[in-house]
C-alpha cells in the first residue's frame, strides 16, 4: 500500500546485504510476486528478528494476500518494534474496518496518518471511518482529499460517493459513481450504489412536485 514516494523508505541503519534483500523484496510485491516477497522478507527477519523494515513486508504482503489472521500478528509484533510504523498501523486499522469495527480503527488510522501524511489509501480508509463514527464532515473532507490526491481511484470514488448517498447529495454521488464506472465497468459496487443513487434521486422529484415544489 505504500505510494511511489513512500516504498523506498527503509531505515539507512541495515547493512549493505539487508538492503539489497529488502529492494528485493519491494520490488517482488511491486509486481505483485507477494509469496516470493514473503520469502525474502522472511529470511531477513530470521537472522535478524529485530529489522522492522522486513517485519513491516512481511505484514504488507499478508495483508494483499487476504492472510488477516497473520496479517495481524505481524503488523502487531512490528508495532512493538516501532509503536509509529505507518504499514502496521494502517494495517490494524484496515483489518478493523473489514470488521465493521469503525471505531477501533480511528486509532490506528490516525497514528498512520501522523506517520505518513499525504497517502491516499490511509486517508481514504481515515475518510471512512470518521464519516462512520459520527464526524460526517471531516470525513467527506477527508475522502475528498485522498481523491484530490488520486483521481483515478475508483475505490476512493465508490467510498466518497457511498457518503455522499448518505446525505442525500444526489447528483453528486451520480458523478462519482459514473466516474468509477469509467475507471471500472465491472464494478458490482459502482453499478448497484449508481443505480440506487438514481432511483432515490427520481423519487426525491416526485415527491417535490407532489408537493407543487421544486427539487433541492
Amino acid at each position: 500500500m505504500r505510494t511511489p514516494k513512500e516504498k523506498k523508505r527503509i531505515v539507512p541503519q541495515y547493512s549493505r546485504k539487508v538492503m539489497r534483500e529488502l529492494a528485493k523484496s519491494e520490488e517482488f510485491k511491486v509486481r505483485g510476486k507477494h509469496e516470493q516477497a514473503l520469502e525474502v522478507a522472511q529470511k531477513i527477519l530470521e537472522k535478524d528478528p529485530a529489522c522492522v523494515a522486513a517485519a513491516e513486508e512481511i505484514a504488507d504482503n499478508l495483508l494483499s494476500m487476504n492472510n488477516h489472521k497473520a496479517a495481524e500478528k505481524a503488523a502487531r509484533f512490528v508495532l512493538s518494534l516501532d509503536p509509529k510504523s505507518y504499514i502496521s498501523n494502517y494495517t490494524l486499522g484496515f483489518l478493523a474496518l473489514t470488521k465493521g469495527d469503525d471505531p477501533q480503527a480511528l486509532p490506528y488510522l490516525f497514528a498512520a496518518n501522523e506517520a505518513a501524511p499525504n497517502n491516499p489509501e490511509i486517508l481514504r480508509c481515515l475518510g471512512w471511518s470518521l464519516f462512520h463514527t459520527g464526524a460526517r464532515i471531516e470525513g467527506i473532507a477527508t475522502l475528498e482529499r485522498a481523491l484530490n490526491l488520486r483521481p483515478d481511484d475508483s475505490m476512493i470514488l465508490c467510498d466518497l460517493g457511498v457518503c455522499c448517498l448518505h446525505l442525500n447529495f444526489f447528483e453528486k454521488t451520480i458523478r462519482l459513481f459514473e466516474r468509477a464506472l469509467a475507471l471500472d465497468p465491472e464494478s458490482a459496487r459502482a453499478k448497484e450504489c449508481l443505480d440506487a443513487a438514481k432511483g432515490l434521486r427520481d423519487q426525491a422529484i416526485k415527491d417535490q412536485e407532489g408537493k407543487g415544489g421544486q427539487p433541492a
